[in-house]
């Protein structure tokens, strides 16, 4: 039969202790944040009627990202990049999950350098990006040119 010493087991409730935190905020700390966030209820009658008579939905389930600053090689540490990456990455794909939206509108400021990027560094960018923001295709991804993806204010 095992023995464990008293060392060993506090030991190894340490590395459970701190495991399950870091799982706990790096993962499933965005499924009680979002689960507090629920789509408005709306009334049939503001949809009017359909061509065939019946009332029409006329409701579209839009989520709306701004200003997500995703940093370059030009000017982003290594480990502010992966951290923040991680932490929109696992918000965004939580957030389609639980909310099922229709349409995502991005409102530009994408990226945050978009005067000094290479046109490697560009297309680097713009694949980390599709991975982050990776939809099914039934949602509709709308995403609109800010000022520091293409230059910067009047650049």
């Amino acid at each position: 039969m095992l023995k464990f010493s008293g060392s060993s087991v506090v030991a190894a409730l340490l590395i459970a202790v701190v495991f399950g935190a870091f799982f706990f905020c790096e993962y499933l700390i965005y499924f009680p944040t979002i689960l507090k966030c629920a789509w408005p209820k709306l009334s049939r009658a503001r949809g009017g009627e359909g061509t065939d008579g019946r009332p029409a939905d006329a409701a579209v389930r839009a989520m709306v990202l701004s200003d997500t600053h995703l940093l370059g090689a030009v000017g982003g540490h290594w480990f502010d990049k992966l951290r923040r990456e991680w932490q929109m990455e696992r918000a965004f794909q939580t957030a389609l999950w639980l909310l099922k939206p229709e349409m995502v509108f991005i409102l530009g400021d994408i990226f945050d350098e978009g005067k000094w990027s290479s046109q490697k560094h560009w297309e680097d960018d713009v694949r980390r990006f599709h991975r982050m923001f990776r939809h099914s295709s039934d949602t509709e991804l709308v995403v609109l040119v800010g000022n520091h993806d293409i230059g910067f204010h009047y650049e």
